[in-house]
């Protein structure tokens, strides 16, 4: 591959890093800085819970104004404006003086985190030679994840102010090597013309064109399933298992993550493999699943079955960046930057319903039934999303879609 399209791949895996650090790092300095910008102790759960909304509602908002960006002004106008958005307000983050401060640092930071990942994804797919395609963006996942992982160190380690600091930082280091990144050769072909780019009309112009962005966004529910109900409750499920040591949800984290890491780079290897993104995509789906049955079968059994549980089930879940290839192999070139930058967002809301889910039935069946159901309903509607998209392995994306 040419010097331009590893450059690109580097600075996006560089962007994704930074990206999940700093979404990372909210959770684990919430108390620490909550209680410095005068919280009171008996309100850091109701402000943390605000404060983790707020940047959810950025990130949702913002995926769809940067995707829209992207389209109409190109995809490097979302790498650096994103970052510069987000890098900003992190760093800001170090001197709020109050919690309203905090708040509105929180979902500007969420507006600028939400561009990140689906423009990176974007122009290295477009890069890419056809037959390359998915090893690109599995190298972004792997590496990114990493930068979760790195978050829960540093948050851990350090003050909260510093963790912020770090993060703004790294932001605006990673401006300067993207300087040498190139534009998309598909997008430059049409930057000039007078086609419709960026319009939701295009994406919602008929139902089956509806049908198969729903199929995208309902993908990701096993995804953030792990994320927001196994691995944020791992303490009431293992209290109501009866566990005599609680996992720590830290070290879950931890565990999930080095999962996902090979979870990813092995997901894009394995669909060139089959040539198929939605062979490989079905593999690993099915695979979470029945790690899904061995984990409530056998994860109350001792706490290193619960952490390497949690593992695999992160790395299964790696099919996520192949998704995002596929999300972004489906649709034209002039709204490709939409439904890839605004279809990764939504992915990641559906913690919300998931969550609510959960909470609803855990009084009615049980903490653990309740989990359990969230997750067979998680499950049973990824693979009919899977069963609506299009393989797009040997596409040419070099299309424009009409009204």
């Amino acid at each position: 591959m040419k010097k331009h399209i590893w450059l690109a791949i580097i600075a996006s895996a560089l962007g994704f890093f930074v990206d999940l650090y700093d979404i990372m790092i909210l959770s684990v300095v919430r108390k620490s800085s909550l209680l410095a910008v005068g919280v009171p102790e008996a309100e850091l759960l109701s402000k943390g819970v605000s404060l983790i909304n707020v940047q959810m509602a950025g990130m949702l908002l913002g995926g769809f104004i940067w995707g829209i960006i992207g389209d109409k002004m190109g995809r490097l106008s979302v790498l650096f404006g994103s970052i510069i958005l987000y890098s900003s307000a992190t760093f800001a983050n170090a001197y709020a003086p109050n919690f309203e401060i905090y708040l509105l640092l929180r979902f500007l930071a969420g507006v600028g985190l939400a561009g990140e990942l689906g423009a990176a994804i974007t122009l290295v797919t477009e890069q890419m030679p056809q037959k390359y395609r998915g090893i690109g963006p599995a190298i972004i996942g792997g590496c990114g994840m990493l930068g979760a992982i790195f978050g829960a160190f540093i948050g851990g380690k350090y003050s909260w102010q510093f963790t912020y600091q770090l993060g703004g930082g790294l932001g605006f280091l990673l401006l300067i090597l993207r300087l040498g990144v190139l534009e998309s050769g598909l997008y430059n072909q049409i930057k000039d013309k007078t086609t419709i780019k960026g319009d939701l009309r295009l994406l919602f112009k008929n139902k089956d064109y509806i049908k198969k962005y729903i199929s995208i966004c309902v993908l990701g529910f096993p995804v953030w399933y792990v994320n927001g109900v196994v691995m944020t409750f791992t303490p009431e499920i293992a209290k109501a298992w009866g566990m005599v040591e609680i996992p720590s949800v830290s070290t879950v984290v931890i565990y999930y993550f080095i999962g996902l890491t090979f979870g990813d780079l092995t997901g894009g290897f394995v669909s060139q493999y089959f040539q198929s993104r939605k062979k490989a995509i079905r593999l690993y789906l099915s695979m979470y699943a029945v790690a899904a049955v061995v984990f409530f079968m056998f994860g109350n059994k001792s706490i290193i079955i619960y952490n390497g549980l949690i593992m695999f089930l992160g790395f299964c879940v790696g099919y996520s960046i192949v998704l995002l290839t596929l999300a972004a192999e489906q649709y034209g070139t002039n709204i490709r930057s939409t439904v890839t930058t605004s279809s990764l967002n939504i992915l990641r809301a559906t913690v919300i319903p998931q969550t609510l889910l959960f909470g609803f039935l855990s009084p009615y069946i049980g903490t653990v039934n309740a989990a359990m159901a969230v997750g067979v309903i998680a499950i049973l509607l990824a693979f009919w999303g899977l069963r609506n998209l299009d393989e797009t392995f040997h596409k040419d994306l070099n299309y424009m879609e009409e009204l």
